[in-house]
């Protein structure tokens, strides 16, 4: 079993976003404790933005099924993970570009979709995803960052989404760290729910009142 950790938190370790990204992570392996994960810390990685040269060689190894090229290799540790972590702070309406580069090179044809009557069907075997957000102001209905990446989530195969937010971090007379409390008991409560869909519970076993078992 794997997750994915997508770490696209530019102030590092100073992170409030990472900061509640790694709670989740302890918890998730609190109730998992094999699972296995792999981490794109994206300040790490320099991700290169798309031109047309690095297109052209793009399409050739999807045709090619080529998934272990560098700018393949992405998508495939996407399209092979169990569940999705995705922490991101929000910045101008959505998040930092880093992100954006990301999502462009795990968007590949034939890795993480495919055409089907002129429409993308993903198909990442994920069956989850979170999105860690955090946010100095208040962010209200222009929290774009968390309707893109659910999109992006759904639209390359992974059914379930939920997303963790602690903003109005830096306003005056706020608390951020009540605020960031609060976040990160949400957090774990993300993180049960995430348990549960990688390894859902068991059907209870005792008999049901009509004679069968309880399903």
């Amino acid at each position: 079993m794997e997750l994915l950790l997508v770490d696209a938190c530019p102030r590092g370790e100073a992170s409030r976003t990472r900061r509640l990204a790694e709670g989740l992570l302890r918890s998730l392996r609190e109730r998992l404790p094999g699972i296995a994960v792999t981490r794109h810390t994206l300040a790490e990685m320099e991700l290169r933005d798309v031109n047309a040269e690095r297109l052209a060689l793009r399409e050739s190894l999807c045709d090619a099924r080529a998934w272990d090229h560098p700018l393949t290799r992405t998508g495939a540790d996407f399209r092979r993970a169990d569940a999705v972590i995705v922490a991101a702070p929000y910045w101008d309406l959505s998040f930092p570009s880093v992100l954006k580069t990301w999502v462009e090179h795990i968007w590949i044809r034939n890795l993480t979709f495919v055409y089907r009557d002129d429409l993308p069907v993903g198909l990442a075997r994920g069956k989850a995803a979170v999105y860690v957000t955090t946010a100095g102001s208040r962010v209200a209905g222009h929290d774009w960052g968390t309707l893109y990446i659910e999109d992006v989530m759904h639209t390359l195969g992974i059914p379930e989404f939920r997303a963790v937010k602690a903003e109005a971090l830096d306003l005056d007379g706020s608390d951020p760290e009540a605020i960031l409390a609060a976040a990160a008991r949400d957090a774990e409560d993300a993180a049960a729910w995430l348990a549960d869909r990688l390894c859902p519970p068991l059907p209870d076993p005792r008999p049901s009142q009509n004679g069968g078992l309880s399903s």
